[in-house]
C-alpha cells in the first residue's frame, strides 16, 4: 500500500510541475509572462513547496527526522489549503484572474493539489501530532510572503493579488483587514490540521499503520 501511495505522490509531482509549465505557457501566449512576477505568486510557491515535500515523502524521508518531516508536510497542507480557500473566495470570479489563469493549471493548483496533500496527510499521518505552538512556525513563510509583497509593491506598484493592493477601495485598511482575517483563518486551520493526526505515538494509523501492523503480525 505504501508503494502505491508513493507512486501516486510521484504522479502528483509530475502533474503539478506540468501545470506550472502550462500556466507559464498560457501567460506567454497572451503576452503576460514575466519570470519574477510569475514566481511571486503564493499559488506557484505553495505548489513548489508541495512538490518538494512529496518528493521527500516518496523517497522515504531522505534521512530527515520524523518531527521535521511532519513540520514540512503540515506546513504544505496549510499553504495549499490557504491557496485553495483564498482563490475560491477572493479571486476565482474576477475577470482579470480568469483572463490570466489557464483552466487546467487552475484545477491542478487550486483544487487537486490542496485536496491531495490533505488526503496524503490523513492516510499517512505523522508518527506524532505536532504541538500547536510549534506548528505556529508554519506561519513564518506566509507572513514573510505578505511582508515582502507589500514592501515590493510599495516600491514597484505591483502586487501579486488585488486584495494586497492599497489602490483597492478601503486602501491600507482593507489590506490590513483581509490580511488579518486570512491570518486568523490560518491559525484555525493549523488546529484542524493537527487534529487529523492521532494523538501521542499511536502513529501511522493510516495506510502506513496498516502496513506496520501487518508486518508485526507476521512476526
Amino acid at each position: 500500500m505504501i508503494g502505491g501511495l508513493n507512486f501516486l505522490r510521484w504522479v502528483l509531482v509530475a502533474v503539478s510541475i506540468a501545470a506550472i509549465f502550462l500556466q507559464a505557457n498560457h501567460l506567454m501566449a497572451i503576452g503576460r509572462f514575466e519570470l519574477g512576477p510569475f514566481f511571486s505568486f503564493f499559488t506557484i510557491q505553495a505548489n513548489l513547496i508541495a512538490i518538494g515535500v512529496l518528493v521527500i515523502s516518496a523517497l522515504g524521508g531522505m534521512g530527515l527526522s520524523d518531527g521535521f518531516q511532519a513540520a514540512l508536510r503540515g506546513a504544505s497542507v496549510l499553504y495549499l489549503t490557504i491557496t485553495g480557500l483564498v482563490y475560491a473566495v477572493l479571486l476565482s470570479q474576477l475577470p482579470m484572474v480568469k483572463e490570466i489563469v489557464d483552466p487546467v493549471a487552475d484545477g491542478v493548483h487550486h483544487l487537486l493539489m490542496p485536496l491531495w496533500v490533505l488526503f496524503d496527510w490523513v492516510v499517512d499521518p505523522p508518527r506524532n501530532r505536532p504541538g500547536y505552538r510549534r506548528s505556529l512556525w508554519w506561519l513564518v513563510y506566509p507572513l514573510g510572503f505578505l511582508f515582502f509583497s507589500l514592501l515590493r509593491g510599495a516600491i514597484t506598484g505591483w502586487y501579486p493579488y488585488p486584495f494586497l493592493s492599497p489602490d483597492q477601495p478601503g486602501g491600507w485598511v482593507a489590506v490590513a483587514i483581509v490580511s488579518g482575517v486570512i491570518l486568523l483563518i490560518a491559525c484555525g486551520l493549523i488546529g484542524l490540521i493537527r487534529l487529523l493526526v492521532p494523538r501521542g505515538d499511536r502513529s501511522r494509523q493510516g495506510v502506513a499503520g496498516a502496513v506496520d501492523r501487518a508486518r508485526m503480525d507476521e512476526v
